[in-house]
């Protein structure tokens, strides 16, 4: 199955956005598989960014469409699909698209 990440990457997020709010927001543009608020672990408090899952591209990007440079919660939020790379957000993986090949050595090549 497809999963595609839109990240609401607004540093500006209202501190008082909960994750069931922007699923609620979000859900207007299709499955919504997952909402990720990020928080500080230290002090638990929102960031001010979230990572939302669609069940598809499309739904995604007609979310992004629909709600960048949108007012939400108070604040102007940005919306993109989400460019994630290791070590961000605790590893979380890049989900568009099919997985790039691997450069492992082939069986026959590895016995040499």
């Amino acid at each position: 199955k497809e999963m595609t990440l839109c990240a609401l990457s607004n540093v500006d997020l209202s501190y008082s956005t909960s994750e069931s709010c922007l699923h609620k927001e979000f859900s207007n543009f299709g499955h919504v598989a997952e909402v990720r608020l990020v928080k500080d672990e230290a002090t638990k408090r929102s960031k001010g960014y979230a990572f939302i899952q669609y069940t598809s591209q499309d739904n995604a990007l007609q979310a992004i469409e629909n709600m960048d440079q949108k007012h939400f919660d108070g604040r102007v939020i940005h919306v993109e699909l989400a460019k994630l790379g290791k070590n961000v957000y605790g590893g979380y993986p890049k989900t568009s698209g099919p997985p790039k090949e691997q450069n492992l050595p082939r069986q026959d090549e590895a016995n040499e």
